[in-house]
């Protein structure tokens, strides 16, 4: 007859310890050692083991994100410019934008953890206003588009930039899960675990290109500012209009869509294993 023995195992369940009692038939003291083994302890990344991750995504989102900046330059100021003329003035800056955007990173985790995430998003905006600045003022030069591009203007228009991702970041946050609720689920009643994953990204991509297009207006008040430093706010909605009338509202729109797939891939690829947690020891 074998021998019964009861292990009495720790496990957590969100707020307190549960114990949980194991009965298991023991045959021998090295089985009863195995059963006993402690889960490994866990802790966050330190700020100094993100960096690779962050400054990779800087890298990676930086091979694109300056061609978007002069694509949507170049429908703003009805201008042409070839692709191989973009793709090397954006080789140009890379080194740049890379470390802007690393920047950029860094503070808005801190902006993240200790703001609102509606005065997170504000400040996020800002931030990002000063990247897209640095390359929407270099392209301005190098193409002749605009006036007085200087780079001391590469936050100009901080508060279109704040308003932007108030509304791009914002949306998403707040309405995906209602339209997975209201629309796609009644659509797709489907629950399995690959329908639930893909119904949630529907969702999420569905509200953030929703979000994007209804702030690209904004975004080219901001453009418009920092690509000619004679224009203020007002004057900058007037310039828009002016030339494009009520397209202005999303004139190049579809370059931030795109922009928005890849930093969605990025953010799975190079970012969340930033913030996975790593053995204590």
């Amino acid at each position: 007859m074998n021998n019964q023995s009861s292990l009495l195992v720790k496990t957590e369940q969100p707020g307190r310890p549960v114990d949980i009692v194991v009965t298991k038939s023991l045959g021998s003291s090295e089985e009863a050692h195995n059963m006993s083994s402690t889960k490994t302890a866990m802790r966050p990344r330190t700020t100094a083991e993100r960096q690779p991750y962050i400054f990779a995504y800087g890298a990676a989102i930086s091979i694109f994100s300056p061609a978007a900046s002069a694509y949507q330059l170049c429908r703003l100021y009805n201008v042409r410019a070839s692709p191989s003329q973009i793709a090397r003035l954006s080789l140009s800056i890379f080194p740049h934008q890379t470390i802007l955007k690393a920047v950029q990173m860094n503070l808005s985790t801190q902006v993240k953890e200790n703001l609102n995430p509606w005065a997170a998003f504000a400040v996020v905006g800002v931030l990002q206003g000063g990247v897209y600045g640095q390359s929407n003022i270099y392209f301005s030069k190098a193409l002749q588009l605009g006036k007085v591009a200087s780079f001391a203007g590469m936050f100009r228009g901080s508060g279109f930039a704040g308003i932007r991702d108030m509304i791009s970041q914002g949306v998403p946050f707040v309405y995906a899960d209602s339209v997975r609720r209201n629309i796609v689920d009644p659509v797709w009643k489907t629950e399995s675990e690959s329908a639930a994953t893909v119904k949630k990204w529907a969702s999420l991509l569905s509200t953030s290109i929703a979000a994007t297009y209804m702030s690209q207006g904004i975004h080219n008040f901001t453009i418009a500012m920092q690509s000619d430093q004679s224009l203020g706010y007002a004057d900058a909605v007037k310039k828009v209009f002016k030339q494009h009338g009520f397209m202005g509202l999303i004139r190049g729109g579809e370059a931030r869509v795109g922009l928005l797939l890849i930093v969605n891939i990025l953010n799975e690829l190079l970012l969340k294993p930033a913030w996975m947690p790593v053995p204590a020891n």
